[in-house]
C-alpha cells in the first residue's frame, strides 16, 4: 500500500474504499484501519527492527537523480488528470487551468525576482496578482455557458441547398488556433444584438472548422483568393453569384450594417 497508493490512492484504493463506505460501521474501520497500517508498515518495520535500516541504499548523488526522474511520471500524471478534465468541462477550462500554471510560474518566478527596494514590493504585488489570476480564470471558465446550436457545419451542399431555398447565408471559416477568429467569435458572432439581426432576416449561418484542415474549406479559400482563416462571407438572399468577403476583424455594427443594407 505504501509503494503504490503514496501518489495517487484512486487506482488501487478505490475498490476497497467504494466498499468499506457501504458496509457497517466495524467492517468500514476495519478497512480503514488496514490501509492505515498498509501506508504505516515500512516505517513500523524500520523502528523495530532497526537493522534492516542497514540493507536500505545508502544516501548519495542517487538521491537527486531519482527525485528528478519521478518528475516525469508527474508530469504524465497532470497530462491525464488535464485530458479527464477536458472531457468533463470541454477544452476553454483545459486551457484556463494549463494558463492558471503559468501564472502561478510566473509569481514564484517574480517572487524570487528582487529581496527588496521598490521593486521587490511591485515584483510581489504583481506575483500576488498573477496568484489570483490563477484561480479566477479557471472559475470563471467553469460557469458552462450553453451550447449555440446556431451554426451549421460549412458544405458546399448545404450552403447551395440554403441558397436554392433563398435564403441569406452568413459563413465563418475559422480554426481553433486562429486567435483573430476567437476575438471576433467572442466580441461580435455571438453578440445578442448581431444574433437578433440573424433571426430577424432569417440568416442562416454556417461554421467551416479549419482546425485540423479539410479540403473542401481549403476549395472556398481558394475560390475568395485567400490561404487561410479567417474568412467571412455573405451571400444575400435576393443575390446570385459569389459572397461579399468582410474584413477580418469584425464589429458588431460591421455585420449588422452588412446584413441591413445587402438583403
Amino acid at each position: 500500500a505504501a509503494v503504490v497508493a503514496s501518489p495517487c490512492t484512486a487506482p488501487f484504493m478505490g475498490a476497497a474504499l467504494g466498499f468499506a463506505l457501504t458496509q457497517p460501521a466495524y467492517v468500514c474501520l476495519s478497512v480503514f484501519v488496514a490501509l492505515g497500517f498498509g501506508m504505516a508498515l515500512p516505517l513500523l518495520l524500520l523502528c523495530y527492527l532497526p537493522n534492516l535500516a542497514h540493507r536500505l541504499p545508502k544516501p548519495g548523488a542517487w538521491m537527486e537523480t531519482l527525485k528528478e526522474f519521478l518528475a516525469f511520471p508527474l508530469y504524465i500524471s497532470a497530462i491525464w488528470l488535464l485530458w479527464v478534465l477536458t472531457n468533463q468541462a470541454g477544452s476553454n477550462l483545459m486551457a484556463g487551468v494549463c494558463i492558471g500554471a503559468v501564472s502561478i510560474a510566473f509569481a514564484c518566478w517574480l517572487n524570487n525576482r528582487y529581496s527588496n527596494g521598490l521593486a521587490a514590493k511591485i515584483s510581489k504585488l504583481v506575483a500576488i496578482l498573477a496568484i489570483v489570476a490563477a484561480i479566477f480564470l479557471p472559475y470563471q471558465l467553469l460557469q458552462k455557458q450553453p451550447e449555440n446550436k446556431r451554426w451549421q457545419a460549412y458544405s458546399p451542399e448545404l450552403l447551395q441547398e440554403l441558397r436554392d431555398q433563398g435564403r441569406p447565408v452568413f459563413i465563418d471559416l475559422t480554426a481553433d488556433w486562429c486567435l483573430t477568429c476567437l476575438a471576433n467569435e467572442k466580441v461580435t458572432l455571438t453578440k445578442a444584438e448581431v444574433e437578433a439581426v440573424f433571426d430577424e432576416h432569417k440568416v442562416a449561418t454556417l461554421k467551416g472548422d479549419w482546425t485540423n484542415r479539410d479540403e473542401k474549406i481549403s476549395e472556398l479559400l481558394a475560390e475568395y483568393g485567400r490561404s487561410g482563416v479567417p474568412l467571412y462571407l455573405w451571400f444575400p438572399a435576393k443575390r446570385a453569384g459569389k459572397a461579399d468577403v468582410l474584413p477580418q476583424l469584425l464589429t458588431p455594427d460591421l455585420v449588422i450594417q452588412t446584413i441591413e443594407t445587402n438583403k
